[in-house]
């Protein structure tokens, strides 16, 4: 009988690598983490995270950044309109 506390989520795995979910789940087909495909997600053997992380030189727990600029802080662009101050004459 397979420990249910044995296996944790990608989304787990990849909080705990810094990486994200599509990352992780390339390194557990090319091997590099022991995992096991349930449906349609894959479990990912938690004891080959914590080896992963003490053999590689990945730096554990560092937040990923979301992709794309920062949104301005509620501000509604002008319509491309330019400031006083740039407009032609």
């Amino acid at each position: 009988m397979v420990n249910e506390n044995a296996y944790i989520t990608t989304s787990q795995a990849s909080e705990t690598l810094g990486y994200t979910t599509q990352h992780t789940r390339h390194l557990v087909r090319e091997g590099r983490l022991q995992g096991t495909k349930m449906g349609r997600d894959w479990m990912i053997l938690r004891e080959s995270v914590v080896e992963y992380v003490t053999h590689s030189n990945t730096q554990p727990l560092i937040p990923t950044q979301k992709r794309g600029r920062p949104r301005s802080g509620g501000q509604k662009s002008r319509g491309g309109e330019r400031p006083k101050d740039e407009r032609q004459h």
